[in-house]
């Protein structure tokens, strides 16, 4: 070691000349020797300053603090108090960069929009188009390392020396992507790929998340202007904050307490608690808790809670809770809840529970529960519990409970339990009750009642006889051997003395026998005796007993009760005065009503 002294008077001890030559020597040894020379003592925290590192050193009439910058390389300030020069971190406040270029490892290329951050600091930026990075770091702490990201490419770590302005150069290499472990999916998986991703979020923050899509940090409150402008500055993306307000809308990773944004919320992954905005809430995963937006709530994946929308709520996944929106409902995944909107509820899945919607209800897996809709529910697969619409219901399988419509009812499949509507009912095999105006099925071995009902592999059969009224009678009867209906009309030629009946009922035939059937009918008619606007009105409760003589023909005969309602119009020339033949006793009650016991014989074909 070489010492030549320089005194500089009453200079300061940060200005005194010093002059020092040493070669692998302890740095601590070093600074006792420009003390010495200096008139003073070293105060240093050992973490900081390594006093047993060696280095070399040759400077010669320089000032204390040159000499120091020259073995610090400038990291460090220096504080006189007393005789004591203090080594220490510059305050805080002050910044120190770190930049560089990152390039392929393979090919040697600059590699544009990398992700490099400090994970401590939570601070980040991105290469420009020539691979370029600058990254502001603020605290000076004993070790520093700098976090490289790139998608395809393995994570990089750097280490740089703490406080000093310096420029890096950083190689990373492309991950070996094996083909067994490639799973092929949609950027609409990601809220970064959906239509509110792109529009609200820029092409460089979109980038950003992608690259650091493992990397995501826990913190206690955060608040946003719009994306990017965020109190966590680029890294918002990455944060999971017990508190976020976005005062126009907030880009996080999530949420888990409460979040309210003026315009918009779009978070990576989960939300839970509470979730408010003045337009759109956008989630990546989970939803758990009350999701409220005025015009759409969308969760990418599960939404356990209640989503509350003045226009729609879209889940990609399965729901439990309740959808509550103004226009639409639709949830990709299994639903288990509630489902109310003022024009349409939609479920992909399976559903348990109730819809109701002002115009169409529609699953397109199991239903099981309630749909109501102004006009139509439809379901695709079975249908377990009540279909009830102001116009129409459509199961294209099958329902097992009942449809209640205001017109039409369809079940493509089995119908067990109750169809009932003003106009048509449909089914392909009931096995159940058919209530309608119209009721029409392939097979069945339930129930129809309406003014019409045909059952295509069913019971139809076609009568020709005469009764104690009418001479002539002829009658159709389609439906069940349970419950028919009964469609007859008869006449009286005698050209002075001619009756015309139409009328319809319902009928059952029922076993006695292999030959033999007993056929309870109630029917109703109207008697046209020459006025249409004096028609005369009759009532048949009849039994007859069938004889079958093979598959197609019987013979019937039985007795019948009938009431009947005499207008007591004035004789038409022609017709008849009276419906029933002279010689029948008949009970008179009032004026015009009248009942009597008659009968009735014919053949059936078919």
């Amino acid at each position: 070691i070489t010492i030549a002294p320089f005194v500089c008077g009453a200079q300061s001890y940060l200005n005194k000349g010093v002059s020092v030559k040493a070669k692998q020597k302890p740095l601590g040894e070093v600074l006792d020797i420009i003390g010495k020379q200096g008139g003073f003592f070293f105060s240093y925290n050992s973490n900081i300053v390594p006093a047993d590192s060696l280095i070399d050193i040759d400077v010669w009439n320089k000032t204390v603090k040159q000499t120091l910058d020259v073995i610090f390389k400038g990291r460090f300030e220096y504080k006189v108090t007393g005789s004591h020069v203090i080594i220490q971190y510059p305050s805080q406040g002050q910044y120190w960069y770190v930049s560089g270029y990152i390039t392929d490892e393979l090919t040697g290329q600059r590699v544009r929009d990398v992700s490099v951050f400090e994970t401590n600091q939570l601070v980040a930026c991105m290469t420009n188009d020539q691979g370029y990075f600058k990254l502001r770091l603020k605290e000076r702490t004993p070790t520093t390392s700098i976090a490289v990201s790139k998608s395809l490419y393995r994570d990089t770590f750097v280490n740089v020396m703490p406080g000093v302005d310096q420029e890096v150069k950083v190689s990373i290499s492309p991950k070996n992507i094996e083909l067994n472990d490639v799973v092929i999916s949609s950027k609409d998986n990601f809220v970064e790929g959906t239509w509110f991703g792109k529009f609200f979020l820029s092409s460089k923050q979109r980038m950003q998340s992608l690259n650091l899509n493992k990397f995501f940090v826990e913190m206690p409150v955060q608040g946003s202007i719009v994306p990017g402008l965020s109190s966590h500055g680029k890294m918002a993306s990455q944060m999971i904050n017990s508190l976020s307000f976005n005062l126009v809308g907030g880009y996080t990773a999530g949420v888990e307490g409460v979040e309210i944004g003026g315009i918009f919320n779009i978070n990576k992954k989960d939300v839970k608690y509470v979730q408010m905005a003045g337009v759109l809430n956008m989630v990546g995963g989970d939803m758990k808790g009350v999701q409220v937006a005025c015009i759409v709530n969308t969760v990418l994946d599960t939404a356990v809670g209640i989503q509350m929308a003045g226009i729609g709520n879209v889940v990609r996944k399965s729901v439990t809770g309740v959808q509550s929106a103004g226009i639409y409902n639709l949830a990709v995944g299994r639903v288990r809840g509630t489902q109310l909107a003022g024009i349409l509820n939609t479920a992909i899945d399976s559903f348990t529970g109730l819809q109701g919607a002002g115009i169409l209800n529609s699953s397109i897996q199991k239903y099981t529960g309630v749909q109501m809709a102004g006009v139509l529910n439809g379901a695709v697969q079975d249908v377990t519990g009540l279909q009830a619409a102001g116009i129409v219901n459509v199961c294209v399988k099958d329902v097992k409970g009942a449809q209640l419509a205001g017109n039409v009812n369809v079940c493509i499949g089995t119908m067990r339990g109750i169809q009932a509507a003003s106009l048509v009912n449909y089914a392909t095999r009931v096995k159940g009750v058919q209530l309608g105006l119209v009721n029409i099925a392939d097979s069945s071995s339930g129930a129809a009642i309406g003014l019409f009902s045909f059952v295509l592999k069913g019971y139809h059969k076609y009568t020709i006889a005469t009764n104690e009224s009418m001479p002539y009678t002829m009658s159709v009867k389609t439906g069940t051997k349970w419950l028919h209906n009964v469609y007859t009309v008869g006449c009286n030629f005698d050209d002075r003395n001619k009756k015309y009946m139409i009328g319809m009922g319902f009928g059952s035939e029922l076993p006695l026998s292999k030959r033999f059937t007993i056929n309870p009918e109630l029917t109703g008619h109207g008697i046209y005796l020459g006025s249409w606007e004096e028609l005369n009105s009759m009532v048949r409760l009849q039994a007859n007993v069938n004889v079958h003589f093979g598959k197609y023909v019987s013979l019937y005969a039985g007795p019948s009760f009938v009431m009947y309602w005499d207008n007591k119009q004035p004789k038409v020339d022609g017709f008849a005065t009276e419906v029933l033949p002279a010689g029948y006793k008949k009970n008179n009650y009032s004026t015009g009503l009248s009942s009597w016991i008659g009968w009735q014989a014919g053949i059936t074909v078919f």
